[in-house]
C-alpha cells in the first residue's frame, strides 16, 4: 500500500505546476457562470419578462394624450359663423385638444395578464437556476475527469520510470546469465507499450483540459491547471440508500418542477384573461378642445376662448359576435394549460427518477470503489512478489509483466471508481437542501 500511496501523492502534485495558478473547482464554477453564454442568455430574457411585467402594471395607468390640428381648404367649405357655403377660397382653421381615457372594467383582463406576467418572471428566473445548476454539474463531471486523467498521467509516468529501470536490470541478469535474451526483448516490448500508455494519458489530460475550459468559456491563452480538490486523496463516507421520503423533499426544491408548476399557474391566468373577452368592458374619457376657423370674423384669441369644449364620456362594450375570436382564444388557452399539466407531470417523474438513480449509483460506485481497491491491493502484493522472484531468477519475464499488466488494470478500474463515486456525491449535492 506504501506504492499506491505514493502513486496518489505524485498524482496530486502533478495537479499543479509550478508557473501556473491553480484553479480550484469552486473558481471554475464561479468563472464560468460569470461567462457562459447561455446564463447570459437567461438574465437578458429575465429582463425581457420583467419589461414586460412593467409593460402590464403600466397598463392599468390612464392615457393621456394632447393634438394640435391646422388644415387649409381651396375649395369649398362651411362658414362656421353664416352657415353657409363658401366656394374656391382659401380657409384655414386651427384646433387643440387634450384627452384622457381610463378603463374601468375590462373582464379582469389586464389584470389577468398582469400577475401572468409576474408568473412569467418568476419562470425565466427558475429556468436560469436550472440552468446554472446543471452548469454546475457539468463543470463538476469534467474537472473530476481531469483529475483522473491527471492521475492516470501520473501513474503511467511512474510505471514507466520502473519498468525502464527494470529493463536495465534485466539487461545486466541476461549478461550474467542469470536471465534468457528472450527476457530482454520482452522487458524492451513491455517499455514501449508502457510509453504509449503514458503518450495516450497525455492526450487524455489535453483533452479533458480542453473540454473543461471550453464549459468555463475560458480563453484559449489563459494558463489553466487544476487545484486540489479535497486536501487529501480521500473518499468520504459511505451514503446510504435515498428514501421515497428523502427523494419528495428533495423534489420539491428542484427548480425544474417549481418552474414548471409556476408554468400552470401561468396558463390557468392566461386562462382567466381569454374568459374576460366574453364579458362586457367599460371605459371613461375626458377631454378639453377648442378651435378656430378663418370664416368667422371673429380674432383668433376670442375663437379659442369662445369655443372650448369639456367633455366627458362613458364607453359600455358588449361583446355580441366576434366571428368567434374568443371562443378560439379560450379554447387555445385551456389546451396550453393541460400541456402545462402534462409537462410537470412528467418532470416530476423524471427528476424523482434521477434522484432515486442517483442514490443508487453513488451505493454502487462506493461498493465499485471498495472491490477495486481490494483488487489493487491484491495485484500490488502480486507483483512485488513475482517482481522479488524475477530478480532471482525464479519467475520469468513473462510472469512479471503479466503481474505489472493486472497492476496497471486494477490502478486503472482503482482511480475510475474513485473518481466516479466522488461525482455521485457531488451530483447529490445538487438535490440536498
Amino acid at each position: 500500500m506504501k506504492r499506491i500511496a505514493s502513486i496518489l501523492i505524485l498524482a496530486a502534485m502533478t495537479a499543479q505546476l509550478p508557473a501556473q495558478e491553480a484553479w480550484p473547482l469552486d473558481r471554475c464554477i464561479q468563472y464560468a457562470l460569470e461567462h457562459n453564454l447561455g446564463i447570459r442568455e437567461k438574465n437578458a430574457e429575465i429582463g425581457i419578462r420583467q419589461a414586460e411585467l412593467t409593460q402590464r402594471q403600466l397598463a392599468h395607468l390612464p392615457v393621456f394624450s394632447a393634438q394640435i390640428v391646422q388644415d387649409f381648404n381651396w375649395g369649398r367649405s362651411v362658414d362656421m359663423q353664416e352657415l353657409v357655403i363658401i366656394r374656391n377660397a382659401l380657409t384655414h382653421a386651427t384646433g387643440a385638444s387634450i384627452n384622457v381615457s381610463l378603463p374601468l372594467f375590462d373582464g379582469l383582463t389586464r389584470h389577468n395578464q398582469r400577475r401572468s406576467a409576474q408568473k412569467a418572471v418568476e419562470v425565466a428566473m427558475l429556468d436560469a437556476e436550472d440552468l446554472r445548476t446543471s452548469l454546475e454539474t457539468d463543470i463538476t463531471r469534467a474537472y473530476l475527469e481531469l483529475m483522473l486523467a491527471k492521475q492516470m498521467l501520473a501513474y503511467t509516468r511512474e510505471s514507466h520510470a520502473t519498468i525502464v529501470q527494470q529493463r536495465d536490470r534485466t539487461a545486466r541478469l541476461v549478461d550474467a546469465g542469470s536471465q534468457p535474451k528472450s527476457s530482454l526483448g520482452e522487458m524492451e516490448a513491455q517499455v514501449a507499450s508502457e510509453k504509449a500508455e503514458m503518450v495516450t494519458a497525455e492526450c487524455r489530460v489535453r483533452t479533458a483540459t480542453l473540454s473543461l475550459t471550453r464549459l468555463m468559456n475560458l480563453p484559449p491563452d489563459t494558463p489553466f491547471t487544476t487545484g486540489d480538490l479535497f486536501g487529501q486523496d480521500s473518499v468520504a463516507a459511505r451514503v446510504t440508500f435515498v428514501s421515497d421520503a428523502q427523494a419528495e423533499a428533495w423534489l420539491l426544491r428542484d427548480p425544474r418542477l417549481r418552474s414548471a408548476q409556476a408554468r400552470i399557474r401561468q396558463m390557468q391566468l392566461e386562462r382567466n384573461a381569454a374568459k374576460g373577452g366574453f364579458l362586457p368592458s367599460l371605459g371613461l374619457s375626458a377631454g378639453y378642445g377648442t378651435y378656430y376657423s378663418s370664416t368667422a370674423e371673429e380674432p383668433f384669441k376670442t375663437q379659442m376662448e369662445e369655443n372650448r369644449n369639456p367633455s366627458l364620456s362613458l364607453h359600455l362594450t358588449i361583446p355580441i359576435f366576434d366571428a368567434w375570436q374568443a371562443a378560439t382564444r379560450l379554447k387555445k388557452s385551456d389546451w396550453a394549460l393541460e400541456m402545462a399539466r402534462i409537462s410537470a407531470d412528467r418532470m416530476r417523474i423524471e427528476i424523482l427518477d434521477e434522484i432515486r438513480s442517483a442514490g443508487i449509483e453513488a451505493e454502487n460506485c462506493f461498493q465499485r470503489y471498495l472491490s477495486s481497491q481490494e483488487t489493487l491491493q491484491a495485484m500490488q502484493s502480486l507483483l512485488e512478489i513475482t517482481e522479488a522472484k524475477y530478480n532471482l531468477g525464479a519467475a520469468t519475464a513473462l510472469d512479471y509483466i503479466i503481474a505489472r499488466n493486472n497492476r496497471f488494470k486494477a490502478v486503472s478500474d482503482f482511480l475510475q471508481a474513485k473518481w466516479q463515486y466522488l461525482f455521485q456525491l457531488k451530483l447529490l449535492e445538487r438535490y440536498q437542501p
